[in-house]
Order: structure tokens, then sequence, then C-alpha cells
């Protein structure tokens, strides 16, 4: 039986939006004039007003629509190592959320660096994969320095409202099981744009089993699923991880651990541990959360353990008995070729 605990930073908002909470309907006002800015900004862009950056190199944005985490980090991984195969020389561009970055400065990310200083989750991907990652609120910035380095396609990890770049390819992605909330536009629902966005996307991809009933019913993707690898221990470098200190996830089958998350949908993390038979003490916090030593005050003394994004927030802390759970996205499409046949 697992026992949810609820520790603060986790949003009402998001929850309402996803419940359909009738007291929603009182921000409608908001949400007409963020809808009146939208459609004012889309315009300027379009008529030349606003000028968008156009690069050298094909850019393919991976976003959403929808505020919060439905599974982009692992998608953009899945496609750098795809495209790797063949043949390419991919470069990743992020905003760097949280981080911050003046909008003059374009920083690269290394394996050494802080999350306070380039994002966590650019740094995740740093340290899975072996390919450049710079961040920037200017992505002009990024691809230029991308240019600089030989690589031949960029990869925007979200910045799909990111009209200011010229774009070859977008990927709009969702989560399965939430899809588009209530359906309305910030702050009253989730979205970031109009569900009429959804038709000049190339590719939408479903994170998990397409359970949500407010997509539309001629709704074309590509579903992905996000499957859990070996469970790894937090203190060491993922360079000097051995195949033994890496364990399978059966190894924790039938324990009781202390589970946390600071994702956009923190409860996917949960059901996946559960999943793999663990009796589950879930803390949630709030999406991109800067981890303290106070926040790992637990009544019980049991393993750790959390997400990959966390963990990179988690490594200075000196925690004990922690570990993290490292996820690979699998398609029923080969997107990748996709891709190089629209490029």
């Amino acid at each position: 039986m697992s026992s949810h605990q609820r520790k603060a930073g986790s949003t009402g908002l998001t929850d309402a939006w996803y419940q359909g909470a009738f007291w929603l309907y009182l921000l409608a006002p908001l949400a007409l004039l963020y809808s009146c800015v939208i459609l004012l900004r889309t315009f300027l862009f379009r008529i030349g007003v606003f000028s968008a950056y156009r690069s050298r190199l094909p850019v393919i944005v991976v976003g959403n629509i929808t505020v919060g985490g439905t599974g982009k980090s692992p998608l953009v991984s899945y496609l750098v190592k795809s495209l790797q195969e063949k043949g390419y020389r991919p470069g990743v561009i992020s905003r760097g959320y949280g981080a911050p970055i003046p909008s003059e400065e374009c920083r690269e990310v290394f394996e050494t660096s802080l999350p306070a200083e380039v994002g966590d989750e650019p740094l995740m991907l740093k340290r899975a994969l072996r390919c450049p990652v710079f961040v920037s609120p200017n992505r002009k910035l990024s691809i230029q320095a991308l240019e600089e380095r030989g690589c031949d396609i960029i990869i925007s990890d979200d910045g799909l409202q990111h009209y200011a770049l010229t774009r070859d390819v977008e990927i709009c992605v969702f989560d399965g099981q939430r899809g588009l909330g209530n359906g309305y536009i910030l702050p009253m629902g989730p979205l970031r744009e109009f569900k009429g966005r959804l038709s000049r996307v190339d590719f939408k991809v479903v994170n998990g089993s397409l359970s949500a009933k407010n997509l539309p019913k001629d709704f074309d993707s590509i579903k992905m699923d996000l499957l859990a690898k070996s469970i790894r221990p937090l203190h060491l470098d993922a360079e000097l991880l051995s195949a033994e200190q890496a364990l399978s996830a059966s190894e924790f089958s039938g324990q009781c651990v202390n589970a946390v998350a600071a994702i956009g949908n923190p409860q996917r993390f949960f059901d996946v541990l559960e999943s793999l038979g663990m009796r589950v003490n879930s803390y949630a916090f709030e999406d991109h959360h800067a981890y303290t030593l106070e926040d790992f005050q637990f009544e019980h003394e049991l393993p750790i353990i959390m997400t990959e994004k966390d963990a990179v927030k988690c490594l200075h802390l000196g925690l004990k008995n922690a570990w993290y759970l490292p996820v690979e996205a699998s398609l029923d499409k080969d997107l990748a070729q996709l891709i190089v046949e629209k490029i």
C-alpha cells in the first residue's frame, strides 16, 4: 500500500487545471487578456514587425502547448542519439530555465556546471549525451555557438512559442493522461496557445497511453513510452559507474522507499516506481525546485529514489542511500528518419 504525501511547493492551480475546478472561471478576464497578447504577438511576427532569426542549419523545436512537463527532455535525448547514429552532429539549445543568464550572454553547459548556472534540464541532457549544449534567453546566440562548433543540425529543448527563431521542424509533446487539461488558455487553464496551433506542428508525440478525452478525435500522433533503466547511485558520476554499481529495479521490489520528484507531473514518476513493485512514500515538489537538505528530513530512513532531473540538483547534498532512475524514450515510429526526410 502506498503512502502519498505532498510537500509544500506542489501547486493547487496546476491540480485545478486537470481536475476541472469551477473557481477557475473567475480567471476568465485574465485569460481573455492573455489571449489578446497571443494574437497580437503572433500577428506582429507574421507581418514582419518582429523579426525571426534564420539559422543556416536545420532547426528542430521540441516543445508543447501546455504548462508543465510532458516528456520533452527524454525525446530530445532520443533524437540526439538517433541522429548521431544516422551520421549527424547534433547540438542542443535551451532557455536554461531558472538560471540568471543575461539576454546578451550564451553559456556552454559542461558536466561540471551547476544547475543554478545553466538550468537543471540542460545539465541533465549534457550529462546524458555526447554533444554540445548551450543555454541563453537569446536562442540566436546559442545557435551561432553551435554553428561554430561544427554541428550540422540543431535541437531546441522547448521554444515552440519562441517565434524569434525560425524552425524547420516542430514537434509538440503531450502527456497522454493529462492531454490539454480543461482546454483553456492561461491562467484559466494550462494552454500556452490556442488548440488550433496543433494543426501547424509537423509531428505530435504522446507520452504514455492516450487516455485524455480532451484531444481532437482525428489526433494523428506518434506514441512514446518512457522505459525505466537500471537504478543508479546518486553519489557516483555516470562515467565512473560500473555495471555492478547499477542495480536492477527488481532489487527494490517490495521495499518501501522515499520518492521525490520536482517535475511537471510528479505522479507519473511515482506510478512508475509502484509499477516496479515498490511501496512509495511520495514527496512532490514544484517543477525546477532547488533542493536543500531540509527537503530530505523524512520520518523514516528509507532508500531515496528520484528522477534523473532531480539527481543533478542533489549531487552536492551528500545524501546517503540515494538513487536515481534514468528513463529512455521508445517510439512506435522512427521519428528521426521522418525528420531527416522532411529537412
